[in-house]
C-alpha cells in the first residue's frame, strides 16, 4: 500500500518552480468558428529519481531553480536538443519528505489540514 507524501523544500515556505510545456491544438471535430475549437494541454516534465526519495516514487518533477526560470520560460529555447540538455545540467532539488492522511488522494478534497503530518 502507498503511503502519501507531501514533498518541500528545505524552506517550507520557499516556491518551486515545475518545468511544464503547453500547446493549443485545434479540435478537429469542432466547427472552424466554434468557441471550443481550441483546446489547451498541458504537462510537468519528470524524470527518473535518483535522490533519496527514489523510494517513495521512481519518478520526480523537475524543478526549475529560481535563477534559472528565465532562461526556462526564454522563447527561443526551442530545439529539442537546447531544452534536454538544458534538463540534464539542473541538478535535483533537495526535497523534505512528510508523510500525510490519505484524504489528499481525493480531488475532493481540499484544505490546508491535507498537509499535516501524521503518523505512519
Amino acid at each position: 500500500m502507498k503511503t502519501p507524501h507531501y514533498l518541500h523544500g528545505e524552506d517550507e515556505d520557499q516556491l518551486l518552480g515545475f518545468a511544464g510545456l503547453y500547446e493549443f491544438w485545434p479540435d478537429p471535430t469542432k466547427a472552424e468558428d466554434a468557441d471550443d475549437k481550441w483546446l489547451v494541454t498541458a504537462t510537468i516534465l519528470t524524470r527518473a529519481a535518483h535522490d533519496a526519495l527514489g523510494h517513495i516514487h521512481d519518478r520526480t518533477p523537475v524543478i526549475i531553480p529560481s535563477d534559472l526560470q528565465d532562461q526556462w520560460l526564454d522563447p527561443t529555447m526551442t530545439e529539442r536538443d537546447q531544452v534536454q540538455h538544458f534538463i540534464d545540467t539542473i541538478l535535483e532539488p533537495n526535497l523534505v519528505p512528510r508523510v500525510v492522511g490519505k484524504d489528499v488522494g481525493s480531488v475532493r478534497n481540499d484544505g490546508p489540514q491535507l498537509i499535516e503530518a501524521v503518523s505512519e
